[in-house]
């Protein structure tokens, strides 16, 4: 069913290499999982020799399981022959003790002899369960030399008697959730799908961008590879690839390879656990709580703790505090074999009956969205659609909107059109995705049904006079702020503010974004975000990465990341951020690429990929794509870069126009690839050809104008460069846009410096360096391509200008800058009221006895010789005087 393409895992890898000090590696997983394949990746380079042995079914006899371990030894060259003479041993009562350390001595002398390691590779351990079996190697495992590995490959978990008496320092263990696929191995598939001309684009144009459609399929899958690969194999072969959505229960062979590939040889462990798996699959999620006392009353505790610790199969639902739930590929499986079963009519009503105490369980325990998904799961809709309504204030600020949208597609969508509350919860999902022109139809539908005289039923009155009025007052309000953000571009009067929702002050604050009013759009939506830390979490997450890029904007990265350290504590009790990690990871992205490690942005871009397929503002994810391009760029990965670029201008179609005005210019992202590449003229075509669509005030032009002036000073244009990075100078200077201002002082130094006015360079340089040292700028200033910026460098290091900072730069530069030895350009360097304090100072007077005869105060004698020793780089008042010695000899 997968495809024969093998990629490369090298995180897996890399988790092996790290716990190399652990002697045995468990690798435990259902079939499919790639164990063997990843094995053999690892272990193929390692120093020694592999040593492999494939378990089967008759190895449970103690003689065959002997016999089959020194044949794989003679197979490397290893020829055990007194442990095959002593094979009659394992016969007798005491003489499987007495062969394995027979065994172990006659693995050391070889070892010895041959000066290598051996790492012996157990595959297909799940076939042996005889208890004589597992004695034997439990005594290998205890008594295997330091030297040597063993690693252990098995579907089912492990027998404990196995690593009975010896220290679990010496185990490293990878389960199922480790060996799934990640979203990146997702794609590196994908690539190798591609180079076999498989698949023609990750993306059709129109679609979803590549990262949704590898999200979507990841999800299905729950990153089970074999599921994975399959799907990916049908959607190459697809006319349109990712045109249409793949189920994973019209995989081929998928439920034959369920059954024996992952059923038989669970029901061979435990044969309760099969039932009882089954019985669980109309359940969505459940805990140990909801298990015990409900669903599997009197049932043994043990079995309860196996079943949620089965290595693949139960999983623990994400964002959630115990839940558990089935991997979606076993649930599919189990609930489409319940609904075909011959014993289809018993099985209705023993589900009626199971989801009946779930479902008052639930309620019980005040878990109305665990209440709502167990109901659409079993077609419930009356009851799911008035739950939805009497939830409908938390749902709207909990923010889990990906939850709502899975709801109200499964719900059929003739109901959905006749509720109000539905429609404004749709609404409110298309303005979280920026999307307005759908918000404004599910608005004006909510609208035209409550004023209908349509009777609207619900067993709690949420449809009475006095709530229609308040919901109508609802509606009003957001399709007057989505008009005003995204119609009209009028912002909103405070005096309506006061009598609105807070959606519509948020919406104030995006106003002044797209106006280009940086600092007092920051204000607004901080004000928003602290009415928002109380309990509505929804808007947390929404106005979370909004106000990361102002902050990257203004230039204030760290003060950012410092901010957002704190901002679980003062979370208020019991409010969920869903994703939580993910969302402050993504409003980071761009803070970490101007100035941390590769490592970190790595970390930051991987955290943040859980927002991909989710419910998410399409600005964010084409600020994720467009990070990763940047990222991409920096590497020389142009690939990659290429791909990224391609999923940000399939989505940079779904932003709104005055979204797009406050982004990066899709056209100068383009050209700043072609450039890095080293196609300047081409890079400079495709900018001329496809940029200029916004007007001169907004930040997408000024980006724009700022990578034409990169590339006409890489064309050898620096005159012509000067007037864009000048424009974008004053632009930036007007807005206080931190980011901007840095870069365009640097490209102006830059091009002065080019034309050889070497003084006016310094001085606009010296201005880069201030602004750059309060945004913590390292990127946007430092040109490695530019052979100037090192003669910049080097005269800001002989000045003395912001040592620490300078030394940080420097460093990013990643080349050698010496500094003029002639001291006297040192002394040069000095103001006239600095050499008169020098030349008081070398004479050995004191810094109280410089100020009575200069007539200045102490505190100012202070900071000219903290100056002094700055520019003459003296670490002293010692090799200060001994510089100027050397200066005047």
């Amino acid at each position: 069913m997968a495809s024969q393409i093998v990629i490369s895992r090298r995180r897996l890898t890399r988790k092996l290499d790290a716990a190399r000090q652990a002697q045995i590696h468990c690798l435990t997983a259902p079939a499919g999982f790639g164990k063997t394949t990843l094995m053999q990746d690892w272990a193929a380079p390692q120093k020694g020799r592999v040593i492999w042995f494939t378990v089967e079914r008759s190895d449970n006899r103690l003689l065959r399981l002997g016999g089959g371990l020194l044949a794989a030894f003679a197979n490397a060259g290893y020829g055990f022959l007194g442990c095959r003479e002593e094979l009659g041993l394992l016969n007798e009562p005491g003489g499987v003790a007495r062969w394995s350390s027979l065994f172990i001595a006659e693995l050391e002398t070889a070892a010895r002899r041959n000066d290598a390691s051996l790492t012996l590779v157990l595959d297909n351990l799940h076939l042996l369960d005889a208890p004589e079996a597992i004695a034997l190697l439990s005594c290998l495992v205890r008594d295997l030399p330091a030297p040597h590995r063993l690693c252990l490959l098995s579907r089912n978990p492990l027998a404990p008697a196995l690593f009975a008496s010896i220290s679990w320092n010496r185990i490293h263990h990878l389960n199922a959730d480790e060996l799934a696929f990640t979203l990146e191995e997702g794609k590196q598939y994908l690539r190798a799908l591609q180079a076999e001309g498989c698949l023609g684009r990750y993306a059709a144009p129109g679609a979803p961008g590549m990262q949704t459609q590898l999200s979507e399929l990841w999800r299905q899958t729950d990153g089970w590879p074999i599921f994975f690969c399959a799907m990916a194999n049908r959607m190459a072969n697809r006319t349109t690839p990712f045109a249409a959505k793949e189920e994973l229960n019209a995989l081929p062979d998928f439920h034959r390879y369920m059954e024996e590939q992952v059923m038989q040889p669970l029901q061979l462990l435990q044969k309760d656990m099969v039932t009882r798996l089954r019985e669980l699959a109309p359940i969505s999620e459940f805990n140990r709580d909801l298990l015990s006392q409900c669903l599997l009353p009197g049932e043994s505790p043990a079995l309860i703790q196996a079943m949620i610790h089965h290595t693949g199969l139960i999983v623990k639902a994400a964002q959630s505090n115990g839940e558990y739930r089935l991997r979606r590929p076993l649930r599919e499986h189990l609930r489409q074999d319940n609904a075909l079963s011959n014993r289809a009519a018993s099985n209705t009503a023993e589900t009626a009956s199971l989801f009946d105490k779930a479902f008052r369980w639930r309620l019980a325990n005040k878990q109305g969205m665990a209440a709502v998904t167990l109901c659409i799961d079993n077609g419930y809709w009356r009851a799911a659609v008035h739950m939805l309504e009497k939830l409908y204030p938390s749902l709207v600020s909990a923010g889990y909107w990906t939850q709502v949208a899975q709801w109200l597609t499964a719900i059929p969508p003739h109901i959905v059109e006749q509720r109000p509350l539905l429609q404004t919860l749709l609404g409110r999902k298309a303005l979280f995705e920026s999307a307005p022109a759908s918000a404004l139809k599910h608005f004006k539908q909510a609208q035209t049904l409550l004023a209908s005289d349509q009777e609207l039923d619900h067993p709690d009155a949420v449809y009475d006079a006095a709530a229609r009025a308040q919901q109508w007052q609802e509606t009003s309000a957001l399709i007057a702020s989505t008009q005003a953000l995204y119609v009209t571009r009028q912002a909103l009067p405070v005096a309506e503010l006061e009598l609105t929702c807070l959606v519509t002050r948020y919406h104030q604050g995006l106003h002044a974004l797209h106006q280009g009013r940086l600092h007092e759009a920051r204000r607004q939506l901080t004000q928003v975000m602290e009415a928002a830390l109380a309990d509505d979490p929804g808007m947390l997450i929404q106005v979370i990465p909004v106000l990361g890029w102002l902050h990257y904007l203004i230039g204030e990265t760290d003060l950012w990341r410092s901010g957002l350290a704190s901002l679980r504590e003062r979370l208020a009790p019991g409010c969920d951020l869903p994703h939580g990690f993910a969302w402050t990871s993504a409003s980071t992205l761009f803070g970490l690429l101007e100035n941390a490690s590769a490592d970190e942005v790595t970390q930051g871009l991987q955290d943040a990929s859980v927002l991909h397929g989710l419910c998410a503002p399409a600005e964010l994810r084409f600020n994720l794509a467009a990070a990763q391009a940047l990222r991409a760029i920096r590497e020389a990965r142009w690939d990659d870069a290429g791909e990224a670029l391609q999923e940000a201008e399939v989505l940079h179609h779904s932003i709104p126009d005055p979204v797009r005005r406050t982004l990066f210019s899709l056209p100068a992202l383009k050209a700043q690839r072609l450039l890095a590449q080293g196609g300047k003229s081409e890079a400079l075509h495709l900018l001329q050809a496809w940029g200029g669509h916004y007007d001169q005030a907004c930040f997408a032009t000024q980006h724009e104008q700022l990578i034409l002036s990169e590339i006409l000073f890489a064309l050898n244009r620096p005159e012509e460069s000067l007037d864009p990075a000048r424009q974008v100078k004053a632009w930036a200077e007007q807005r206080r846009c931190g980011l901007l201002l840095t870069r365009s002082l640097a490209i102006e130094a830059l091009a002065l410096q080019k034309l050889g006015r070497e003084e006016k360079a310094q001085q606009v340089f010296h201005d880069a360096l201030h602004v750059g040292r309060m945004t913590s700028s390292v990127h946007s200033l430092v040109r490695k391509d530019a052979p100037e910026m090192k003669c910049l460098l080097a005269a800001a290091k002989q000045q003395g200008r912001y040592p620490a900072y300078v030394g940080k730069l420097i460093e990013h530069y990643g080349q050698d800058i010496a500094l003029d030895d002639d001291d006297s350009a040192n002394l040069a360097a000095l103001s006239k009221r600095e050499k008169q304090v020098l030349d008081l100072l070398v004479t050995g007077m004191s810094n109280p006895e410089i100020a009575d005869a200069l007539c200045r105060s102490l505190g100012t004698i202070k900071i000219h010789v903290h100056n002094i020793y700055r520019k003459l780089g003296a670490a002293n008042r010692v090799a200060a005087i001994n510089k100027y010695n050397v200066a005047i000899a």
